[in-house]
């Protein structure tokens, strides 16, 4: 796999941006959605609509057992129910209840019966006569998203895991991973992988809370974590939950929640974004999510310029049954209900490299262009953008100068491939060269393209970096 997108959280694949300034933007409140303690969003083509995957608890008192309900949208604003072929208004009750479920849309399926993925805990509603329940992670299929086929024998993890148990497709290694508790109330992130959903790796602990997260009176806990595969980078929504250290309830069940936006090129190893930082503050009281704000997926719009940015907003704090009971209940009374908030931001464009004033320059490390398919993330709308190719030395590859290439000017696109007035960029495949870009008065987004790495020593790929051979 050789899909790499750069969109600027670090610098490590530049070598030099004079005259530039790294700008964070954050997600717009767009809409508000039925509410989903776990919830999944994609966007369906064979049907042209957006569809939410939620659960809703069968009893408020009681925060097992839950029903997957599931809505539609042509503009994620209006939400229509979808019911069951049986005339219920849920989709899959997962004989008797389920929990911390994900569902995916999968675009690698071969197979139509199983397009859609479900993965979580079901038959929450068996109770042990004593001691703790167990609740296996186990699979379901559907071939439209509302008859589901059942394969409890399926056990991605045999064992309760009190979290949103999140699936997806890594392409750069051709599996699947779910990301899930390894332990009950243990909050980290773990990860089982498996080539046919059937026979699953052994955990492993992929991320711990460092230091970073932690203070005096707090400790920050990782709640869960939702991933998808972006075109040439893995996005991470990493749910951080926030309790004290000077609570002595052991299980730590009173807090708040915030989500923060992490990355990956493998799928395996992630990185902070923003130094930490929410990807969208939570809004102020009594407003859903100002108690809690848990981002579970994003999206691409139809129209391929933006991401849907699914949430959970809670009016409460994080909490028991009991205390979840108590204040449901009396704001309820008070005309005040959570939701799912709906953000929206353009694709890619989390943060972006800025020109201070004209003559921003941004010129990446050595790499190899693998195939013809070289795009620009930017924003010129007051401004231009001209894009040139140099060797490693940083000389001009001939016709491929910022003066050879037509200028991106007063224009806004999020995925523009550069021209040069003579030059193909075909001519120039498989060599080593440098990407530079000049911004007057603009700001870039993500480069993307099919390339490797190539420093010194020819690499495999962006997500697999070991060295091929030397020049």
């Amino acid at each position: 796999m050789n899909r790499v997108k750069f969109n600027f959280f670090d610098d490590y694949f530049i070598d030099f941006r004079p005259g530039t300034l790294r700008r964070w933007y954050s997600p717009e409140f767009h809409s508000l959605a039925p509410a989903g303690s776990y919830s999944s969003l994609c966007y369906d083509p064979q049907i042209g609509k957006y569809r939410i995957f939620y659960e809703k608890l069968i009893r408020f008192a009681d925060d097992g057992p839950r029903l997957l309900y599931l809505v539609e949208s042509t503009d994620m604003k209006e939400f229509v129910p979808v019911s069951s072929d049986k005339g219920e208004d849920f989709i899959f009750d997962g004989e008797s209840g389920v929990h911390g479920a994900s569902v995916i849309l999968d675009e690698y399926e071969q197979d139509p019966a199983r397009r859609y993925k479900f993965c979580g805990m079901t038959r929450m509603g068996a109770k042990p006569a004593k001691g703790h329940a167990n609740y296996p992670v186990v699979m379901a299929f559907s071939s439209d998203g509302i008859n589901w086929e059942h394969r409890p024998d399926l056990v991605v993890h045999p064992h309760t895991s009190d979290t949103g148990n999140n699936l997806f497709y890594n392409p750069c290694t051709e599996e699947y991973n779910v990301l899930y508790r390894s332990a009950f109330v243990d909050r980290r992130v773990s990860v089982r992988t498996s080539k046919d959903l059937q026979n699953w790796s052994e955990p492993r602990l992929i991320l711990h809370p460092g230091a970073s997260y932690n203070d005096d009176c707090w400790q920050t806990q990782y709640y869960s974590l939702g991933v998808q595969w972006y075109d040439g980078i893995f996005y991470g929504l990493l749910w951080k939950y926030r309790t004290s250290l000077q609570n002595q309830e052991f299980t730590k069940m009173f807090g708040v929640m915030d989500s923060e936006l992490i990355y990956s090129y493998d799928g395996s190893v992630f990185h902070h974004a923003n130094n930490g930082r929410p990807l969208i503050e939570r809004p102020p009281a009594p407003n859903p999510g100002w108690a809690g704000l848990s981002a579970h997926e994003m999206c691409l719009s139809a129209n391929g310029r933006d991401y849907y940015i699914l949430c959970t907003g809670s009016v409460f704090v994080h909490g028991t049954a009991e205390s979840n009971q108590r204040l449901y209940d009396i704001l309820k009374a008070s005309g005040i209900t959570g939701g799912s908030p709906v953000y929206r931001i353009g694709k890619d464009r989390f943060c972006g490299l800025e020109s201070v004033g004209n003559g921003g320059l941004v010129i990446t490390k050595g790499l190899e262009l693998m195939k013809d398919d070289l795009a620009l993330n930017y924003n010129s709308a007051c401004g231009s953008v001209r894009c040139a190719l140099m060797n490693i030395k940083g000389e001009f590859l001939e016709g491929f100068s910022f003066d050879d290439c037509v200028p991106m000017e007063f224009s806004d696109s999020v995925q523009a491939k550069p021209v040069w007035r003579e030059a193909k960029l075909s001519s120039v495949l498989n060599r080593q060269l440098r990407i530079a870009v000049e911004l007057n008065g603009a700001t870039l987004h993500a480069i993307e393209a099919t390339a490797r790495p190539h420093i010194v020593q020819r690499q495999k790929s962006f997500s697999d970096p070991k060295g091929i051979d030397m020049d």
